[in-house]
């Protein structure tokens, strides 16, 4: 799935791609991931429409077009973006595609058809489902200590993995993302929000500029086409059994509320007795 790194990455790429561009064709493979708010058939609206905007919203990529009218895209867990250029070699397994103006298509593929694809009037945009939910946009001005502590406290009964995933509280940190901010952090993910001192606070807030910033500079320094998904930098997700790559200590998976979590049980101590300690294993 993409995380705010890769869409970020994915935005800007799409400004410099098909900013201005004008779509000419609209083809639609799989119907089931086409949500049409228009009262008419999308492809004739589009046919003509220029890319006005690109933007990332929480998990959402909007392409803000000409004619008022917005193509937004949430690719779930196994949608992927191809920019196609002419002579190129198409991936993946096709859901829906705009060809533009200068001979190259933007492709929607998704082999599980679980990605969600939105075409509305900009005016109804913030009615899209979980859209104009966002929570506190994680890259904004808005985004500070003090917000960051209310938001804590408001949610002191949650798990703290739990609590920064939350799309409604803060816009918007992934799974894997999270598993690297708590690690740098030192904090376990299963510590309660509010059992966190105002020094762990003040890290986990300082932890989530840090690698989100380190993220986005890795995303961009592979290069690698849009529809590839960047992880071969990450430090602890994914890496179970592995040595922990600042004390040594073997990285552990558990479970919180039926998402995988990856994390050192030396950096990263339980703030209470859990059912595994894994230190002592």
């Amino acid at each position: 799935m993409p995380e705010l790194p890769d869409l970020v990455y994915i935005q800007e790429y799409l400004s410099g791609a098909i900013g201005g561009r004008s779509i000419t064709r609209m083809e639609v493979k799989q119907p089931v991931i086409l949500r049409n708010m228009l009262d008419v058939s999308p492809g004739g609206v589009l046919q003509g429409l220029s890319v006005r905007e690109v933007e990332h919203h929480g998990p959402f990529i909007r392409l803000g077009m000409s004619g008022d009218v917005d193509i937004v895209t949430n690719l779930m867990l196994a949608g992927r973006f191809q920019h196609l250029k002419p002579g190129e070699k198409p991936e993946g397994h096709l859901c829906v595609s705009w060809s533009f103006d200068d001979g190259s298509a933007l492709r929607l593929c998704d082999d599980k058809k679980m990605a969600k694809l939105y075409i509305c009037r900009s005016a109804d945009t913030a009615s899209i489902p979980r859209y104009g939910t966002q929570g506190v946009d994680i890259l904004s001005a808005e985004f500070t200590p003090e917000r960051f502590r209310t938001l804590v406290a408001a949610n002191s009964r949650r798990q703290v993995r739990v609590m920064i995933n939350d799309q409604e509280v803060l816009s918007a940190i992934g799974n894997a993302y999270a598993d690297e901010i708590l690690f740098e952090a030192r904090i376990h993910p299963k510590t309660f929000s509010g059992r966190l001192s105002q020094e762990e606070t003040g890290r986990l807030f300082d932890a989530i500029g840090s690698v989100m910033t380190w993220g986005r500079r890795m995303v961009k320094e592979a290069a690698q086409p849009i529809h590839v998904k960047v992880r071969e930098h990450m430090k602890v997700r994914n890496r179970k059994g592995e040595p922990c790559p600042r004390c040594g200590t073997t990285i552990r998976r558990e479970g919180v509320r039926g998402h995988d979590t990856f994390f050192c049980p030396q950096c990263q101590p339980p703030s209470r007795a859990l059912f595994i300690d894994w230190r002592r294993l």
